[in-house]
């Protein structure tokens, strides 16, 4: 499913960036510690770098594979919190991850300053289910910093 052709009329996209190569996924995939959800691999297939703009209060940028990679090495997200793969930012000091909580295998969100499991915020089910179907967007939208 291409989420961004069923995107909610909550967000507007303003930026993005050229779709991540099959390369770039792939490595992607070998560097990533789960499974990493095909809402996401499909997405970032079509463009990535994406700044949205969520109901006019602020923005998540979703990155594409190699920002993705650098991202999670540099705040050595996997380190703590295993099993887990950062996707995108608010540009506010918050990631938003895909992650085990205490939901279950879902999507997240914590400031980076303070990367713990227990510090996880349950926003969706998914990349598809926060940006089709609105599920956690008041969390997004309200400050976890």
């Amino acid at each position: 499913m291409n989420i961004l052709k069923k995107l909610s009329d909550k967000y507007r996209i303003d930026q993005f960036s050229l779709a991540s190569t099959t390369e770039e996924i792939n490595k992607l995939i070998e560097f990533s510690s789960i499974e990493i959800p095909e809402d996401y691999l499909s997405l970032i297939s079509v463009k990535t770098e994406i700044e949205i703009n969520v109901a006019g209060e602020k923005y998540i940028r979703i990155w594409g594979a190699d920002g993705c990679i650098e991202m999670n090495e540099t705040y050595e997200i996997q380190k703590y919190i295993p099993n887990s793969l950062a996707i995108a930012d608010d540009e506010g000091g918050n990631a938003l991850i895909y992650a085990t909580g205490a939901k279950g295998i879902a999507l997240y969100i914590t400031a980076f300053n303070d990367l713990d499991v227990d510090e996880l915020k349950f926003v969706s089910n998914s990349l598809s289910d926060l940006l089709v179907f609105n599920q956690g967007i008041n969390v997004v939208i309200n400050d976890v910093v």
